[in-house]
Formats: C-alpha cells, sequence, structure tokens
C-alpha cells in the first residue's frame, strides 16, 4: 500500500539527517576561526561565539529523527522489530538532543586562549555520558533492522548493509577515542575519525529512509 503524504514526509527526515547533520560540522568546521576540523571533536562546535550553530545542529537533527522513528512505525506494523526499531530510533534522536543541551566541557585551545577544564561539569559530564546510550540504540536499531531485512523477500542486500553499519560505526568510534587522551584533553587526527564514524552512522539512516520510502520496508513481515 502507498504511503501516505504525512508518512513519506516523516521517512525523509531520515534522509535530511544524513546530510545536515554531518555536513553542518564539515563546514561550520572549517570556517570557524582557531578551530582545527582534523584535531577536534564536533561536539567542541557547540562552544565559544557560535556554539548554538552546532547546538542547534543537534537538537533540530534529534528532532529529525524522532519523526523518522514515527514514520518507521508507520511503514513497520507489525513483525519483526515492529516495536523495537521505532524505539530504538527515537532514543538516538533523544541523544541527540542531549548532546546539544548539554554542552561539552571547554578544551585546551578551543575556544581559543582555554586551558581546558580543570574540574568537569555536571553538562560535561552528561555530555560525556551521551555516546554510551547514542551507539547502543544506534547498532541496536541496526541489529534490529538487519534481522527485519533478512525475513523480507529481496532483502539480504539490505541485511548486509545493517551488518557491515554494525561493524564500522563502533570500529571507528574506537580508532577516534584511541587517538585522543582523556588526561590531556588533546589528541590528533580524532577529529577526522569522528567525522567519519558519523558519516556512516547518519548515512545510515539515510539508506534506510530511503529503502522505506521506496517500499522495501514492509508492513507485515513475520
Amino acid at each position: 500500500m502507498p504511503h501516505t503524504r504525512s508518512t513519506r514526509f516523516l521517512l525523509a527526515c531520515g534522509l535530511v539527517v544524513s546530510v545536515l547533520f554531518v555536513g553542518v560540522i564539515l563546514v561550520d568546521g572549517a570556517i570557524r576561526p582557531g578551530y582545527e576540523p582534523l584535531h577536534r571533536f564536533g561536539s567542541e562546535l557547540s562552544l565559544g561565539e557560535r556554539g548554538w550553530v552546532q547546538i542547534a545542529n543537534f537538537v533540530v537533527n534529534g528532532l529529525l529523527v524522532l519523526g523518522f522513528a514515527l514514520g518507521l512505525r508507520r511503514v513497520m506494523r507489525d513483525g519483526r522489530g515492529s516495536t523495537a526499531a521505532p524505539v530504538l530510533a527515537a532514543v538516538f534522536g533523544m541523544c541527540l538532543i542531549v548532546g546539544g543541551v548539554f554542552v561539552t566541557d571547554p578544551k585546551p585551545g578551543y575556544p581559543v586562549g582555554s586551558a581546558g577544564t580543570a574540574e568537569p561539569t555536571v553538562h560535561g559530564l552528561i555530555h560525556d555520558g551521551n555516546p554510551i546510550p547514542f551507539y547502543l540504540s544506534l547498532i541496536a536499531l541496526m541489529c534490529v533492522m538487519a534481522w527485519r531485512f533478512a525475513a523480507e523477500p529481496g532483502g539480504r542486500p539490505w541485511m548486509w548493509f545493517c551488518v557491515a553499519s554494525v561493524i564500522a560505526v563502533p570500529v571507528t568510534f574506537v580508532i577516534a577515542a584511541g587517538l585522543y587522551d582523556a588526561e590531556s584533553q588533546t589528541g590528533t587526527y580524532h577529529g577526522l575519525w569522528q567525522r567519519i564514524n558519523l558519516a556512516i552512522s547518519l548515512g545510515w539512516f539515510g539508506v534506510i529512509a530511503a529503502v522505506s520510502l521506496h517500499g522495501r520496508v514492509n508492513s507485515g513481515v513475520g
């Protein structure tokens, strides 16, 4: 059955997220004075005079993911993962919003002149802990969708796409984290690997949104 206009709009939110979130980080990071994109996390763009841009980026994209979660629920009315997938997508969206509301603490050298944070703030602690539910919900969602696609006629390619993403996301996250020293609050090329990680993570939403819009996620898979 063809999707309604409102359902198509909600699913399309996933397409927007796949481009908007990383796009803002890439563009703003490239033009922000004193900010080194390759060697700084995207969250650090929430600091300084133009910090509102990245804060809004977190919140807006979180709301878009919540819209996508609702659209996913509409097209996955029953069958494998029909409840779990939309809920996990919604948790991921809420984590994006939390990442914007609770801003990371300043790091040495950014904002320009900062010596870093000797004692983490409550906001900083919440922000630093947020990646745990952020990535757990995302990886779980990818696994659920792989399980769903495995039962659909012609769904095997999308199943393997989800499986590959499940591997790529934690691997690139570990590389980025390994290049950053929490004690000195500095690192090298962790910003590059975080951007690769986010491109894979958010790009996955775009692919699933496109697949859903084309009716590949059926409403009643057993």
